[in-house]
């Protein structure tokens, strides 16, 4: 094998991933467990990468970015965080009101510097 189809074959398992990373992240952004291997793999072939079933399963297992995939379904590692679904709450912090703090600062230090 030469240099350069190594690069080549490098390159577009680049891509690749790239593309089953996107398409992950949209499945599991929209609250789906498990995807259908079939729909998954349509979707990849929209994006321009034609692969057989067998041939998608061989990839991603290699990619290591799911924990289980077989020819009906694909269960993604872990849970990625939709932030239009899900927004994280922040802890509530006690609402301070600055310009009232400021303005008894400054009466308290003018009181100071008057004359008893």
């Amino acid at each position: 094998m030469k240099i350069s189809e190594v690069l080549l074959f490098e390159a577009y398992f680049d891509d690749l991933k790239n593309a089953v990373l996107n398409r992950l992240a949209q499945y599991v952004g929209s609250d789906k467990s498990d995807i259908p291997t079939e729909e998954f793999r349509s979707a990849l072939a929209s994006d321009g990468f034609l692969l057989s079933t067998d041939e998608l399963i061989a990839s991603v297992n290699k990619m290591d970015i799911v924990s289980s995939i077989n020819q009906d379904s694909i269960t993604p590692k872990g849970k990625i965080p939709n932030d239009m679904v899900e927004p994280q709450q922040e802890p509530m912090e006690p609402e301070v009101d600055v310009g009232a703090m400021a303005g008894d600062q400054a009466i308290s230090a003018v009181k100071d510097q008057l004359p008893q």
